[in-house]
């Protein structure tokens, strides 16, 4: 039950979460293994500065105008992605998450995302009514102040977030993966190869390393992000592998396989 301090709140603003009549794409992608490669030194810096850089490249050199523009946002060490309307076919979606975990691998880190879809809002107007007038007050678009310190705030949120970060949370395979909900696999062309987890059915890898398109190729010739060849982005596997503490053997069983990888990983005896 509300308290009255909500109710009166909501009466003095007028606003609500609404819910978009169909869902936007979405990706989650995030850098593989972050917290350890922080510890250990500036490598998890070049995997983000690479996720940045790419996500800044595409948005501002290949999808660029209405209908096709997208928002990213981040959240530690990920991003989501979201399109701007519906989009029946995922082509487009999963090219760009294709494109970016291919760019990352040139930082010398790995990625791992999902796609999904869901709905995504300015929700700022629910926020409470001080931190609604400060911002005012501030003219600042996502801070506040803490007396002498400061909250950030993000004025977006939805299940598009929600659904792929959750998508890619419950695959339990491991590794630098590329997953979408099994239900939606039919949605993406057949240059995208793709494989259902062995584990559960409900999720299937798509193949980022040897995947073709239209898509990526556009996305190639006019950003320059996601074009390693599938032999570079092998290499660029082995490297992590052996540059660094061996990860565990589900994480490189899950990464060769659902990669489709025609070279053994260090590490790989023990993964089999």
């Amino acid at each position: 039950m509300a308290s009255n301090s909500e109710t009166n709140d909501a009466e003095e603003t007028g606003a609500s979460l609404s819910v978009e009549a169909r869902p936007r794409w979405s990706i989650w992608i995030d850098i593989e293994g972050f917290s350890k490669l922080w510890e250990d030194g500036g490598l998890a810096l070049a995997g983000l500065r690479a996720l940045m850089s790419g996500i800044y490249a595409i948005g501002n050199k290949v999808y660029t105008d209405d209908g096709d523009r997208l928002f990213a946002h981040q959240f530690g060490d990920g991003f989501v992605i979201v399109g701007d309307f519906h989009e029946e076919a995922l082509d487009r979606c999963v090219a760009i998450a294709v494109a970016l975990m291919r760019h990352i691998a040139t930082s010398g880190c790995l990625a791992r995302a999902a796609v999904a879809e869901g709905d995504f809002a300015d929700y700022s107007g629910c926020w409470p009514k001080e931190i609604r007038q400060e911002i005012a007050n501030l003219q600042s678009n996502d801070t506040v102040s803490l007396g002498s310190g400061s909250m950030t705030l993000l004025p977006v949120m939805g299940t598009a977030l929600i659904n792929a970060n959750k998508l890619d949370s419950s695959n339990c395979v491991k590794g630098a993966v590329l997953t979408i909900a099994s239900k939606d696999a039919g949605r993406i062309a057949s240059g995208f190869p793709r494989r259902v987890s062995a584990a559960d059915g409900r999720f299937t890898m798509i193949d980022w390393v040897h995947a073709a398109s239209p898509f990526i190729d556009e996305i190639v010739a006019r950003s320059g992000v996601g074009g390693l060849s599938a032999a570079d982005i092998e290499a660029a596997i082995t490297r992590y592998v052996g540059g660094m503490p061996a990860p565990p053997s589900a994480w490189i069983t899950g990464t060769r396989d659902y990669g489709s990888l025609s070279m053994p990983l260090a590490g790989d005896e023990a993964a089999t």
